[in-house]
């Protein structure tokens, strides 16, 4: 798998290994990095970066084959322990990885994403529906209409968060588009309906800690409730809630996360 590393910080610290949520791009955690310069911060694109051509979309898009690629781009960095940390998609991958190669992993930071369970009343075709609806969606006549509905909806905004924006879409046909394809979102939202991360909880032998979202205030009781079973069911487990935050936890509150990044990794070091 060829792959762009996006780096920040010095080589010489202790490594951060940031996996990104489905549809965006290594580029998302740029500002983050910034809060984090104690850290060697390393990113890449998960989606549309080759693998192993011999598969299908549905089966290169598993968690358990994700985690494969990941170990890969891993592997390649030349550190003997490093911290992964994943957003939503990417937390999923995450918890993948550490139980498949325990011995690679210092610990795993989850950002609002792989405590989260479909259950049976879940729809897979509903959400084949939902994400047609949502990529039919986005369409823009120039980049600027684009980049203003993004400013409409962040609480805030910054060069960083725009640069990470712009990698997530393409221009089609004259139009500003998603740049990952449907199939391959069906794709990746099947391998998590068929690799849940119950299936590993048990199996994560290092520190995890999960910072969830609070926001909107309707899903909290949900939230409350899976965040208690994802503590029940997974050993040397931490969940801190981030307060006035969406799912796009570290691009509403970078600083916040930061800190409770660096502090929870310098208690699980001591």
């Amino acid at each position: 798998m060829e792959n762009v590393l996006f780096e920040w910080g010095n080589r010489g610290n202790p490594t951060l290994v940031f996996l990104h949520g489905m549809g965006s791009t290594g580029l998302s955690f740029g500002e983050l990095a910034q809060y984090l310069g104690d850290y060697h911060v390393v990113s890449f694109d998960l989606a549309r970066n080759g693998g192993d051509n011999s598969l299908s979309e549905e089966e290169a898009y598993m968690p358990s084959r994700m985690a494969e690629e990941v170990e890969k781009v891993i592997k390649n960095l030349d550190k003997s322990e490093i911290y992964l940390v994943g957003h939503s998609w990417g937390a999923h991958i995450a918890l993948y990885f550490a139980k498949t190669y325990p011995d690679h992993v210092k610990g795993v930071i989850l950002l609002d994403g792989g405590y989260i369970q479909k259950t049976k009343s879940d729809s897979l075709k509903d959400e084949f529906v939902a994400i047609e609806a949502f990529d039919n969606s986005i369409r823009f006549p120039s980049w600027e209409a684009f980049i203003e509905s993004e400013k409409s909806e962040m609480p805030r905004w910054s060069t960083e968060i725009e640069a990470a924006s712009r990698a997530q879409v393409t221009e089609i046909n004259g139009e500003i588009r998603l740049a990952l394809p449907v199939s391959d979102a069906k794709a990746i939202v099947k391998g998590i309906y068929t690799e849940p991360t119950s299936d590993v909880l048990q199996q994560i032998s290092c520190p995890v800690l999960l910072l969830r979202s609070t926001l909107p205030e309707d899903m909290e009781g949900f939230r409350q409730q899976q965040a208690n079973h994802f503590l029940k069911n997974t050993p040397n487990a931490q969940v801190r809630p981030i307060t006035n935050t969406t799912h796009n936890i570290y691009f509403d509150a970078p600083g916040e996360v930061a800190r409770n990044i660096k502090e929870w990794i310098q208690n699980t070091s001591d």
